[in-house]
């Protein structure tokens, strides 16, 4: 009897939890006369390399041998932000990126002989999303192919009175992922609205995604739409946007509200973040910011006086400038922000659930015309998931901090 698979992932299985394969043969591992220090073997393929080689003792029960390569396959694996300015398709995330594909070889080892490529997986794709607790089902992604890979809010029908996310109208960069399961075009369909739902305008931008799972960034802010569509969002009298994703592969393409809101008043923050699902998305912090900085000193203390040849003793310079008894020589800070968005729904406070977890999250900076994005990282350590039905309308506070540390003078 030859090894077995058992047990393997399913499509879309997530690197971020247990990636398990069960094997098993019976007849040699349960023979250990035969077959003495009978282990199975499991060799990692990604390509044509082999990164990996495991070993596992057969169960004394059941005999079958348990692997879980996740461990080894998030080795591989490396979200990277790098989005092209001022463009609707800003990047798109594939290999080693949003997926990795490999392949498990099985084999054997006993009396010390390692026999290899005995049962062959087929070749698998796993994927940069996670998926926090699941019931009835094993990989959260499989129920967003063909759509946008968020947790916002997403229509199939708009009407002036759905759900949206606030924008700001002077936003330069708002990221929304999609995640298509061929190589067919996808179909930005940007329309305008008034506020009692009197369209405005309609304009449509196709994109092919270079493969099938390649994830696509998109940037529907307003804009980089003005810039695709010079006067598709006219400002003065324009009260939301909507984006539908339009693909031959589902029955219902999806729709994503925008409302743009002014907000003069107070410096905007957007921060960019990768989301639950591999994908990076966007959020505009619109009021009250403050900006602080977090401090170490490093001193040594001295005497308050000084005495020249002669003995005489002074406690100031010729000048009146009186000595140090205490001299920081090493002052080191970092910069933080407290931003607050404005009222949030109850969807919106589970969607920013993952900027709060988010391990990636960048602050957008202007300089003059250009745009930079500041890694950062967010300082809480819980979050709370508020409901209006229990704390009424409420925004939503968070604190951040830079990742450079810098210097003021050495001494």
């Amino acid at each position: 009897m030859a090894i077995t698979i058992q047990y393997n992932p399913s499509t879309y299985f997530s690197v971020n939890g247990d990636v398990i394969f069960t094997v098993v043969d019976i007849v040699k591992a349960s023979d250990p006369a035969t077959y003495p220090d009978y282990r199975y073997v499991a060799d990692i393929y990604i390509g044509s390399t082999m990164v990996a080689r495991l070993k596992a003792y057969p169960d004394p029960t059941n005999k079958i041998g348990v692997f879980n390569i996740g461990n080894i396959l998030r080795s591989y694996m490396a979200a990277v932000f790098n989005p092209t300015p001022s463009v609707l398709r800003s990047q798109q995330m594939g290999s080693g990126e949003f997926f990795i594909a490999a392949t498990v070889k099985f084999g054997e080892e006993y009396d010390f002989v390692l026999y290899t490529n005995l049962t062959v997986d087929s070749a698998r794709t796993y994927y940069g999303h996670y998926n926090g607790r699941l019931i009835g089902q094993l990989t959260n992604l499989s129920t967003y192919v063909d759509k946008p890979a968020t947790t916002r809010t997403v229509h199939t029908v708009i009407t002036p009175a759905s759900m949206g996310t606030t924008i700001y109208s002077g936003n330069r960069n708002n990221f929304i992922p999609f995640l298509p399961t061929t190589a067919d075009p996808v179909t930005l369909r940007i329309k305008a609205f008034t506020d009692a739902g009197v369209q405005l305008s309609s304009n449509d931008q196709a994109y092919t995604p270079s493969g099938a799972n390649i994830l696509q960034i998109y940037n529907l802010s307003p804009i980089v739409i003005n810039t695709a569509f010079p006067g598709a969002i006219d400002f003065n009298v324009t009260k939301y946007y909507t984006v539908q994703f339009l693909t031959p592969n589902i029955l219902l393409d999806r729709i994503i509200k925008f409302i743009l809101v002014c907000e003069p008043m107070y410096e905007v923050f957007t921060l960019h973040f990768l989301n639950k699902y591999g994908g990076f998305e966007s959020r505009d912090f619109t009021k009250v910011s403050r900006k602080t900085i977090d401090i170490e000193k490093s001193e040594f203390g001295k005497l308050g006086y000084t005495m020249d040849s002669s003995g005489i003793v002074s406690y100031a310079s010729t000048g009146k400038v009186y000595n140090e008894t205490k001299s920081v020589y090493s002052s080191q800070y970092k910069e933080k922000l407290t931003l607050n968005t404005d009222i949030l729904s109850d969807d919106e406070y589970t969607w920013l659930g993952e900027l709060i977890l988010s391990p990636m999250v960048y602050v957008e900076q202007l300089s003059g015309t250009d745009v930079y994005f500041l890694p950062a990282a967010i300082t809480a350590n819980n979050y709370e998931f508020r409901k209006v039905i229990n704390d009424k309308l409420t925004n939503l506070t968070i604190d951040i901090e830079f990742g450079e540390q810098f210097n003021a003078q050495y001494r």
